[in-house]
């Protein structure tokens, strides 16, 4: 059986300072550490789900702005390509221009050289006739 003496008094006492000395030295640190770590934990995970907010808005906004430039890179090809027709059209119009030109001129140049060429021939052939006559008759006509 249990028998109440002085030892057990001694007992309470022990422990109860221990129980104090304990929990200011040991106990106390150790449950701050552990709120600590919660609460860094709990902090973390709550900065985690930000930054994947930040994150998934950052993307968002940089798929926006990658699907603009492209758009714009479009844009501009399209324009470049238009302008670039539109040059080439241009020169086109005028090289046929130029070309009419010359082969107006080139017409008016032969028309020109076949209108002398007829009155030379004319010419000579009034001549070459009068030698044939004055060969066929033998005596000199005209």
């Amino acid at each position: 059986m249990i028998s109440l003496d002085i030892s057990i008094f001694y007992q309470i006492v022990i422990f109860v300072v221990l129980w104090l000395l304990l929990s200011k030295v040991l106990f106390r640190p150790y449950l701050g550490l552990l709120d600590e770590r919660e609460r860094k934990t709990i902090g973390t995970r709550h900065d985690t789900g930000q930054l994947e907010h930040e994150g998934a808005r950052l993307k968002a906004e940089y798929e926006e702005k990658i699907t603009q430039a492209r758009r714009a890179g479009i844009a501009a090809r399209d324009a470049i390509i238009r302008e670039g027709r539109q040059e080439r059209e241009g020169l086109l119009q005028q090289a046929r221009e130029e070309a009419a030109r010359t082969l107006e001129s080139m017409r008016r140049d032969v028309q020109g050289q076949l209108e002398r060429e007829r009155e030379l021939a004319a010419a000579e052939v009034v001549g070459v006739a009068q030698d044939m006559v004055s060969k066929v008759l033998g005596r000199r006509v005209g």
